[in-house]
Formats: structure tokens, sequence, C-alpha cells
């Protein structure tokens, strides 16, 4: 079994700016290895007059920044709560991809909003020792 280590590097509350917004940076190991990283459960407000899609993703530092999602688009409605739990989210591990195809892939867990001004907080599972 791997060590677990709860909510470690996250950003706390974000607040969305319709760009790519830092949510959780991963951390290393004794070794200087990068952990990995799954979200566990994602709570969303959203005050901002109208319903919002979001993706959680990572960038791809290739030429030029790009997001790319790694979970599904989420809704989230206006004047609400929104909640997802691990239950509902798919099991996807944040890593950081070197490959030659997939050049410098961060791992870190960014969000992208398709609107401004929600309030995000994640509860993050950080693997690695």
């Amino acid at each position: 079994m791997r060590p677990i280590i709860l909510k470690p590097n996250s950003e706390g509350l974000v607040v969305s700016t319709a760009a790519n917004d830092l949510v959780h940076t991963l951390g290393v190991n004794r070794s200087g290895v990068s952990r990995t990283a799954v979200i566990k459960k994602v709570l969303i407000y959203n005050n901002t007059g109208g319903n919002v899609t979001v993706q959680f993703g990572t960038l791809d530092l290739a030429a030029v920044p790009n997001f790319v999602a790694y979970l599904p688009t989420l809704l989230v409605l206006n004047g609400m709560d929104n909640a997802w739990t691990e239950a509902e989210l798919p099991a996807v591990e944040f890593t950081p991809v070197d490959l030659a195809l997939v050049n410098g892939r961060t791992g870190d867990i960014y969000l992208l909003a398709s609107a401004a001004g929600i309030v995000v907080s994640v509860e993050i599972e950080e693997f690695g020792s």
C-alpha cells in the first residue's frame, strides 16, 4: 500500500478566472521524484448568474501552455453548492509525463471554467513517499 497524504500543496479556495487556474501542485518525495495525485472530492459554489462548465486537467508546456482535460466536463448550477464525491468522479491519476509525443505535461492540477467567479475547493489524495 502506498503512503497517503491529504491536501498537500493545495491552493485552498480558488476563484476561477475563465483561464487556467492552478488548484494543486504535485509534491516531490525524498528522492526528488514527483508524487501523483487523485481528486477525491470537488466543492464548487456558483453565484455568477448562470450555469458554468468546468474541467480539471493539467498543462502541456510543449510550445505554448495548453490545457489538457483529464476529467469529464462538470456542469455547475447557478446559486447552488455543487459537490462531487469520490464515487461520482473517475479515478484519474495526475502524474507528470515527459514523453516525446506528450511534451512536458506538468501533472499539476488546473481548473478551466467557462466563466470567472466560481469558488472551487478540492480534496486531493497524493501518492508517493
